[in-house]
């Protein structure tokens, strides 16, 4: 019997990373039916054949069949570790299909993944849940769906952790090619947080008015959420080379330079 069942296992467990790509240990368990001992028996028998690929304590990459050769989307690893994770900050607007530059980082906010880790390339960087936050399902590069924040939370966290997001001038160059954005969306998303934060969002939406098609009397609403003053642009900056009159915004380069990031 006990050949037979070792057989039985083998067929389950080629056949489940021949049909999936990315795993976590409780997952093939539960799929398959193996036992705590066995399945660490044949996740480190297929690791030493080449058949999987270790990402991750506890997620592996399947290498088998269709998979040989495939590279693992980043969005459908960090989904398949954390359903619940929200692909965030410079990784949503790459998510977007915005970001001027495509970097070699996967960020996302996730309760349960807690500690970075690099796998094949790929360096894997968590942020603390935001509860509230708007989000979207976008279809990822490996052509599964993912959740992201919306165009205007991702506009918002741009605004607010620009070192997030490649510094100032990638941020705005890559929020610059959204074809439109809600204005109302984006207004509730500002609402009640920080003046600064409405100052830098209705200086970004003075610049696109036109582009976006921006509501009469937003930005007056934007203005009077923006009371106080003066602030800046980068908040990290230590340059103020330009300097906005109606939104008490200190610039890190002359106000056309600035603007030319944002055409």
């Amino acid at each position: 019997m006990y050949p037979l069942l070792l057989e039985s296992l083998s067929m389950k467990f080629k056949e489940y990373i021949d049909q999936t790509h990315v795993f976590t240990v409780s997952q093939l368990a539960e799929s398959c039916g193996i036992s705590d001992s066995s399945v660490k028996t044949t996740l480190r028998r297929a690791v030493a054949a080449g058949q999987i690929e270790r990402a991750r304590r506890g997620v592996y990459v399947s290498k088998s069949g269709r998979f040989a050769a495939a590279e693992v989307d980043p969005f459908e690893l960090v989904s398949s570790i954390d359903p619940k994770a929200v692909i965030s900050f410079h990784s949503a607007l790459e998510a977007h299909g915005v970001a001027h530059n495509v970097e070699s980082v996967c960020q996302f906010r996730s309760a349960s993944i807690k500690s970075a880790f690099e796998y094949s390339g790929v360096s894997y960087v968590p942020f603390p849940p935001a509860n509230g936050i708007p989000t979207q399902s976008v279809r990822g590069r490996g052509g599964l769906r993912t959740t992201v924040t919306t165009r205007e939370q991702t506009i918002v966290d741009c605004l607010s952790h620009p070192d997030r997001c490649g510094g100032i001038e990638e941020a705005l160059m890559s929020i610059s090619l959204f074809l439109y954005i809600d204005a109302e969306a984006l207004k509730k998303v500002v609402s009640g947080k920080s003046a600064s934060l409405a100052a830098r969002t209705g200086w970004l939406l003075e610049q696109k008015v036109d582009k976006w098609r921006i509501p009469p009397g937003v930005l007056d609403e934007f203005e009077g959420m923006a009371k106080g003053g003066p602030f800046k642009l980068d908040k990290d900056s230590t340059k103020s080379r330009g300097w906005s009159r109606r939104w008490r915004l200190c610039l890190p380069e002359e106000e056309e330079e600035a603007g030319k990031w944002l055409l």
